[in-house]
């Protein structure tokens, strides 16, 4: 048995050649790679097939499975189908930061339920960066200050013999819902099994979220509703018996890492009104605390243009 399955879902574009290149340099035999690919464009999967054609002989355990149709039924099919003590699921526009990465594999040894490693945003160009210098230290899972962390897919690397004992407790219709299928996952396995850990160490270089993507549709009203999906209903559903104040430490941890940015962008592009509406019957998923309350209150009735210069205060300090 591998250590480690790296799971790469990929469609319509090219991006993956990178991503595999990383895999190439990698090279390590405790790994397997498998691609699905579902891209239904006879042109590009032509095009894809050659590509991938070129990395078999270089990538060992390389594998492509096709899988034509919705890719956001990634979770409910494929997580829990690999034999490896772990796995990863990565987007094809991820990379590796090779160097940091392979640390991880004397960690997989143990029998952690999980690992969060930390990323980067490849869009991040500072030289001599800090994150460079983290030290691998690997600690226990806080849900108090690590709970934004599990948002990220290619930070996670799952235990997958757990994800198969708690897979059937698991609604399908929760996987979909959100586009963090991950959370109920992970805060399933860490209710039932604890034992999940906190990698210190910046292992996967992400790419930021494309924001004109969402404006082409109403995709941008649904993003901000997964961050209220994604993280309050798996801890609802799992963590509901916890004190009032540290439910509302959790809560605000989230809305004010995650949530408040996509509310102000909705805002902009939407209005105040449409973007409250949307969110209205999901706000109290989990009670919401009053300083949550309070903030949404000074935000519906603040002028837009205050709002811009409170974002620039909340990126500042």
């Amino acid at each position: 048995m591998k250590l480690l399955t790296i799971i790469i879902f990929s469609g319509d574009r090219f991006v993956i050649k990178k991503l595999l290149d990383d895999l190439v340099e990698l090279n390590n035999n405790q790994m397997d790679v498998t691609v699905i690919e579902w891209t239904e464009k006879p042109d590009i999967l032509k095009k894809k097939n050659f590509l991938y054609k070129n990395y078999k002989n270089k990538i060992k355990n390389f594998k492509i499975i096709y899988q034509f149709g919705n890719w956001e039924y990634k979770y409910t099919k494929f997580i829990n189908k690999f034999n490896s003590k772990y796995v990863l699921v990565m987007g094809d526009d991820d990379r590796l930061k090779k160097k940091n990465f392979s640390k991880i594999f004397k960690y997989l040894k143990s029998d952690y339920s999980g690992i969060t490693t930390l990323y980067d945003n490849i869009s991040n160009t500072k030289k001599n960066n800090e994150s460079e210098f983290l030290t691998d230290i690997i600690r226990p899972f806080n849900i108090s200050n690590d709970i934004t962390d599990i948002g990220f897919t290619s930070c996670q690397i799952i235990k997958t013999d757990l994800i198969r004992k708690i897979f059937k407790k698991i609604k399908k219709k929760d996987l979909l819902m959100t586009g963090y299928p991950q959370n109920f996952i992970i805060l399933k396995i860490i209710k039932h099994f604890n034992n999940w850990k906190i990698l210190n160490l910046i292992c996967v270089k992400k790419s930021p979220a494309d924001i004109r993507l969402y404006k082409k549709s109403d995709l941008l009203e649904n993003r901000l509703k997964d961050e209220y999906l994604g993280y309050l209903k798996p801890i609802k559903q799992n963590f509901s018996n916890y004190p009032i104040k540290k439910l509302n430490l959790i809560y605000s941890k989230i809305f004010f890492t995650n949530i408040i940015s996509w509310l102000y962008i909705c805002i902009k592009l939407y209005g105040k009104k449409q973007t409250f509406d949307g969110i209205k019957e999901i706000r109290n998923i989990i009670r919401e605390p009053f300083k949550i309350k309070l903030t949404l209150f000074i935000i519906y009735y603040l002028p837009l243009s205050l709002l811009g210069f409170l974002k620039f205060l909340r990126k500042k300090f």
